[in-house]
């Protein structure tokens, strides 16, 4: 273990499409607002290659049940636009990389755009019910952001990606490495030592989960 509290990183492993990533999110910006230098933001890739899929009827009903649970546990809103007209959009299919790619090549080019960007994306998916698997929509949001037209693109093209599904199987080892199992998932490493944070405990409550991390980071 490091002796020193300032030698450490919270990974956060999340998707933008996951509906309990989008109720931790509260989580998420709380540790960065308390440690703005030791948040890392994975994708976990929930809807990526095989896995991704077209919304249909049965999705719909389990997302439903989902999402209220969510809620309840959380706080998160679900608009009335994602749930009656975006969740029964059978012309959409789901697919985490184009939001995972730009998300992970903002924070590659390290400043704050990452996590505005991720809150952005789920905001617009959760609440104003917009496909962000389309291009133009996440142009749109990155736009709202101010994010400079060529960092965009780099954020967007092929090449990102490709990178991005690399970073995936990465994150994907490095959860079963430390037993971290869904999203979101939180690792705390201290030097070689990782904790694996029980997120769900914290639901709604933000600044619990930083009381709780300060006490581990001063033991």
């Amino acid at each position: 273990m490091m002796t020193t509290a300032t030698q450490f990183t919270l990974h956060w492993i999340i998707d933008p499409l996951c509906g309990w990533s989008y109720g931790a999110l509260p989580l998420l910006q709380a540790t960065a607002a308390a440690w703005p230098s030791h948040n890392v933001l994975h994708s976990g890739g929930l809807f990526i290659g095989y896995s991704r899929r077209r919304i249909n009827a049965d999705w719909h009903q389990h997302v439903s049940e989902h999402d209220a649970r969510i809620a309840e546990l959380t706080g998160a809103v679900f608009g009335d636009n994602y749930r009656e007209h975006l969740c029964r959009d059978q012309s959409v299919v789901l697919d985490s990389l184009p939001a995972s790619a730009a998300m992970l090549t903002l924070q590659q080019q390290d400043d704050g755009d990452a996590l505005a960007f991720l809150a952005a994306a789920q905001h617009a998916w959760y609440v104003e019910g917009k496909d962000i698997t389309q291009p133009a929509v996440l142009s749109a949001l990155a736009a709202d952001l101010a994010i400079d037209t060529g960092r965009w693109q780099q954020a967007s093209s092929d090449a990102a990606k490709k990178q991005a599904t690399q970073a995936i199987e990465q994150t994907r080892q490095l959860m079963a490495q430390h037993g971290a199992q869904g999203f979101p998932s939180l690792l705390l490493q201290r030097g070689e030592q990782f904790i694996n944070v029980p997120v769900s405990r914290f639901y709604g409550e933000p600044a619990a989960l930083v009381k709780q991390l300060r006490q581990w980071l001063s033991a």
